[in-house]
């Protein structure tokens, strides 16, 4: 049986090296793996990508459209955490001819972030990428044995964007939607840490309920379990591939 095409779609302030690990795993495994470089993100894979000039949740579809029509991407299984997942559900509403029955959230933005994050993420237009990296690994994170390591991939995911202005813009849209905003008849999958600051469990759960599934929680880890527990993660994708 042939096995479906994967496509990750990572997070806000991230790129590709958010689910390297996660994606390898599947790689090894002869799983054929697409992790694009979504703007505001620079492209660092230097691949022949969509350009996106609104930052809004018909953009970000009509970007992962594009993507998958350019690659010629045979019905992928969307995998998107945070703000991926979002741009998952937006793509899985807006385009659902062209991604497959099965969807993965991961740390799913179930309802809009706390009033910290909702704060810091308009102050990504003028604050230091170092310094923005810095306080969100430290809020978010929580095996703290893991932060140096964590924070090294964060600072190369933020090297560069698109524009200030374009990060500015990703950061509203960020904490302007939810999952529940989007209407989809997919087979939904939610993942997320057991300590995630962002969404709590009985959020999670009530999304999930929303779209007839049973969250699986993995211990430890917070909302960056891609980073916290990343072959653990893909496991608990892989019971339902």
């Amino acid at each position: 049986m042939k096995k479906p095409v994967l496509l990750f779609v990572h997070g806000f302030r991230g790129n590709h090296l958010g689910l390297k690990e996660t994606a390898d795993f599947f790689r090894e495994k002869g799983y054929e793996c697409y992790a694009p470089d979504i703007p505001p993100a620079f492209n660092t894979q230097k691949e022949k990508v969509p350009g996106l000039k609104e930052h809004t949740a018909d953009a970000y579809a009509k970007w992962m459209a594009d993507y998958i029509i350019e690659k010629k991407l045979d019905h992928p299984i969307l995998i998107g955490h945070s703000m991926g997942s979002i741009i998952s559900a937006a793509t899985a509403e807006k385009y659902p001819e062209l991604i497959n029955e099965k969807i993965f959230f991961l740390s799913p933005i179930s309802v809009t972030p706390p009033k910290f994050i909702c704060h810091l993420a308009p102050l990504s237009v003028i604050l230091p990428n170092k310094l923005i990296g810095y306080l969100t690994t430290k809020y978010l994170l929580i095996q703290k044995d893991k932060f140096k390591q964590v924070l090294d991939v964060t600072y190369k995911c933020t090297e560069k964007f698109t524009s200030k202005m374009d990060t500015g813009r990703a950061a509203k849209f960020s904490i302007s939607y939810a999952i529940s905003d989007f209407k989809f008849n997919k087979t939904a999958y939610f993942i997320a840490g057991e300590k995630d600051k962002l969404n709590s469990q009985e959020q999670v759960k009530a999304v999930a309920k929303k779209f007839n599934s049973k969250p699986a929680f993995i211990k430890n880890s917070g909302h960056l379990v891609n980073y916290e527990e990343p072959i653990i993660l893909a496991e608990e994708i892989a019971k339902n591939l």
